[in-house]
């Protein structure tokens, strides 16, 4: 089930988690979707990764040290307005819309999360990366 742009190429996305483990898993389903995948362990790193790298697609956690998901989906979005960004959590729905609210997160998952819904909400998020962008696209409830 290799994705691909049709230009020959694997998706690439980029995942930001400050806990190893999550960024392992989810790394590791991704990869199993057939995508090319880079890993950071905050936000600060994120970018310099992001800045120096095309990706299609950017998965983040919202709360990490230094920088919290939210700056870097809104830093992402000032430097590649096309490219969407799912941003997961485990905080509660009012706080995440609070700091969800600027249009640069696509879609939010709140933890705990079902793998499919996971796969499902990453391929719907690429399908329309064409369409509609900078808007809140969907949310995954736990």
């Amino acid at each position: 089930m290799r994705t691909s742009l049709g230009q020959g190429r694997s998706r690439r996305i980029l995942v930001v988690d400050d806990d190893g483990d999550i960024r392992k898993v989810i790394a590791n389903l991704l990869r199993f979707m057939g995508f090319d995948v880079a890993l950071a362990g905050n936000g600060i790193e994120a970018l310099a990764v992001f800045v120096e790298n095309s990706f299609d697609l950017v998965v983040t956690d919202l709360q990490m040290p230094a920088m919290d998901g939210s700056q870097l989906a809104q830093l992402v979005k000032e430097r590649s307005p096309n490219t969407p960004v799912i941003m997961l959590t485990g905080s509660d729905r009012e706080t995440v819309w609070k700091k969800v609210k600027t249009g640069s997160v696509d879609s939010v998952i709140f933890k705990p999360f079902k793998l499919k819904d996971f796969q499902s909400t990453v391929q719907g998020t690429l399908a329309s990366r064409q369409g509609e962008q900078g808007s809140l696209g969907g949310e995954i409830r736990g």
